[in-house]
């Protein structure tokens, strides 16, 4: 599942898929469906957070998402409630694990992308209001997690080095820094809902400032446009 990500997220990045047989790299992806919902690296295997990012995330670069995920709204549901089971405080990565750092985003992106096609695809219905729905994803969005503790504990992990650590107390490491920052900078659209600024209590660390974030490709919106720009024929 990994490999199958990288090269969708190249295909996206160079916007060219002609390497990629998109009907056999679904159904590969779908070969992969936990009982529970959830992505596994290979068939057969227990679902787990990275491969479940890695599953959604190239259904969404390939323009498969709704196809596969949304419109089966029995899995659809059953891959939501399995990603909001993995808060404790912070985020697991499968059942009975502990909190990392890094599952912020694999899990938070996994919703975050889930959401987005979900609304979409109820604001396109024929039997659905969009002028309702719009607000009704937000709040769905903005409620299926505890927001304020996931945040909480991501930063309880960035350290005096300046880097974030997988878990609180331990070394920091680049992967798990990148994946803090990743998560906090998709978290920016939550703010509004994590803190009330009328108190005045809030201290430096509520008030960060990241670039806006490429769920999929894992980058900077900026970056993204550069790569359409460059390798997008004229």
């Amino acid at each position: 599942m990994r490999f199958l990500y990288c090269a969708c997220a190249i295909s996206s990045m160079l916007h060219n898929w002609s390497a990629i047989n998109i009907p056999a790299a679904t159904s590969y992806i779908t070969s992969c469906k936990s009982y529970d919902g959830a992505f596994a690296l290979i068939p057969g295997q227990e679902g787990h957070g990275g491969s479940t990012f890695c599953a959604v995330a190239s259904l969404k670069l390939m323009g498969q998402l709704e196809h596969v995920l949304i419109r089966d709204r029995t899995w659809f549901w059953s891959l939501v409630r399995w990603c909001v089971a993995r808060q404790i405080k912070g985020m697991q990565g499968r059942p009975n694990k502990n909190e990392d750092t890094c599952y912020s985003y694999w899990i938070g992106g996994v919703l975050s992308l889930l959401l987005q096609a979900n609304a979409s695809f109820e604001n396109n219905s024929s039997n659905s209001n969009s002028n309702n729905n719009d607000g009704e994803q937000q709040s769905v969005s903005d409620h299926l997690l505890d927001l304020t503790s996931l945040k909480e504990y991501v930063l309880s992990c960035q350290t005096d080095m300046g880097g974030f650590s997988k878990t609180f107390g331990a070394a920091p490491d680049l992967l798990h820094s990148f994946y803090s920052l990743a998560w906090l900078s998709l978290s920016n659209s939550y703010n509004h809902n994590i803190h009330d600024d009328t108190d005045g209590d809030n201290d430096d660390r509520d008030n960060i400032s990241l670039r806006q974030l490429d769920c999929a490709l894992g980058i900077p919106l900026d970056r993204t446009a550069i790569f359409q720009k460059v390798f997008t024929a004229p």
